[in-house]
């Protein structure tokens, strides 16, 4: 990838669109997402094709690929917000327009399927894409006022610096490292393996979360991870919220799974307990940055210029 490049901030009063690239939604929910960017002095707008039903998508991938490009080469149109995940994202990568879309950087937030869409932009465009909660979701709208002020924040913040604070967890393993984050949802990381969309960055950073998944269904995809080799290429992993790690048998600790059971390398830095994911505390986070894991503050942030130097001093060794 190329530098990274950062889209144009929002400003009161600019409008941002609402796509739906993978499953149905609620309109109700929609519309009290909706109501929360105009308290924020924004005017949402989306076209009434989203509500389209498809079974478990959101109406056919012709129309949901159509309706995101539209948004996306619409110029009044200065940031785009997915409605929700669920499934579908994948379905729609082959047609898009990647180089046009790099033509025009827009400000582009969601997470869960909408996992591959950030990857894919940030490897095929180098542009910058939010992992972040999204607008018909209620971990949007009734989201803590922390996850709510950091979405605020990826909309408004002219800077990397404004949008990204430096986000504490638990220090689990292994030393400081810097590296471009990629990733977001296990389950989209590990489907995506073997496919023209799989992660292919070197030495970078990888960020994971997960819901509702059993032990034994993370440790297959993190065994899917390391036989790709993918995980060879990963420096660290920030973890977001994983779910409890309990089944029938026991409850797990973070050290019995992944030191124990998952093994992951002593090398390889590994940031837990990151505010990331299916909760309603979900902070905004930027794919395809430059950041830096800290064990000295137990901390992901971005990182200096001087990091990321000798981090790219270390690709070419």
């Amino acid at each position: 990838m190329s530098q990274p490049i950062l889209a144009p901030s929002c400003r009161p009063g600019d409008r941002v669109a609402i796509v739906a690239p993978a499953g149905p939604f609620s309109q109700e929910h929609l519309l009290q997402g909706c109501a929360l960017l105009r308290s924020w002095s924004l005017e949402p707008v989306f076209d009434p094709a989203i509500l389209n039903r498809w079974g478990y998508l959101a109406g056919d991938d012709a129309l949901r690929q159509r309706l995101l490009l539209e948004a996306w080469e619409d110029p009044s149109i200065r940031a785009i917000l997915c409605a929700r995940g669920g499934y579908g994202s994948m379905r729609i990568l082959e047609q898009l327009p990647f180089q046009q879309l790099a033509s025009q950087p827009k400000r582009f937030l969601g997470f869960s399927d909408i996992t591959i869409l950030l990857n894919v932009l940030a490897q095929e465009t180098g542009m910058i894409s939010f992992h972040s909660p999204m607008v018909a979701s209620a971990l949007f709208f009734e989201g803590t006022p922390s996850s709510q002020e950091s979405v605020r924040r990826t909309l408004f913040g002219e800077t990397l610096a404004d949008i990204f604070p430096p986000m504490e967890g638990t220090w689990l393993q292994g030393p400081q490292v810097t590296g471009r984050l990629l990733g977001g949802n296990l389950s989209l990381i590990a489907s995506s393996v073997g496919t023209p969309w799989q992660l292919e960055e070197e030495r970078f950073i990888l960020l994971l979360e997960e819901v509702s998944e059993p032990p034994y269904r993370i440790d297959r995809m993190l065994q899917q991870l390391r036989y790709s080799g993918l995980l060879d290429r990963v420096v660290g992993i920030a973890l977001g919220d994983m779910g409890n790690y309990q089944d029938q048998y026991q409850r797990y600790t973070l050290q019995e799974m992944w030191q124990e059971r998952l093994r992951v390398p002593e090398q390889c830095a590994l940031l837990c307990d990151l505010p990331i994911g299916h909760i309603d505390d979900h902070h905004s986070v930027p794919i395809g940055a430059w950041v830096t894991l800290d064990p000295k503050q137990s901390k992901i942030r971005l990182a200096s210029k001087q990091e990321i130097q000798e981090a790219q001093r270390s690709e070419k060794t």
